[in-house]
């Protein structure tokens, strides 16, 4: 059965493609970002989401301590840089969004 969840996650990947088609300015981007938390975690074959949190990590010049405060924080608290770099590294540039397949 396990031929089942291919359909279903691919098509999620096309359902936030779509979406992610009518984000243009950054107030949109943080919109997604608050609204559609799972986006960012589908991509679990090349792990975007730990990669862009270290790449931040480096643009900002962040601490571990630092960084571990960003991770811990909720979803919607989480600074609106992060929120852009995020949507730009996993969204907008992920392996998954840009690629036919994953």
């Amino acid at each position: 059965m396990s031929e089942n969840l291919t359909p279903d996650w691919s098509s999620e990947f096309e359902h936030y493609k779509k979406l992610s088609r009518e984000v243009v300015t950054n107030e949109d981007i943080i919109n997604f970002f608050n609204q559609h938390q799972k986006a960012f975690y589908l991509d679990t074959y090349t792990s975007s989401w730990s990669k862009m949190m270290e790449a931040y990590e480096v643009q900002e010049s962040l601490s571990s301590d630092q960084l571990n405060k960003l991770e811990e924080m909720q979803w919607q608290d989480m600074p609106e840089s992060l929120k852009i770099f995020a949507y730009n590294f996993c969204i907008k540039n992920g392996f998954c969004f840009t690629g036919t397949s994953c």
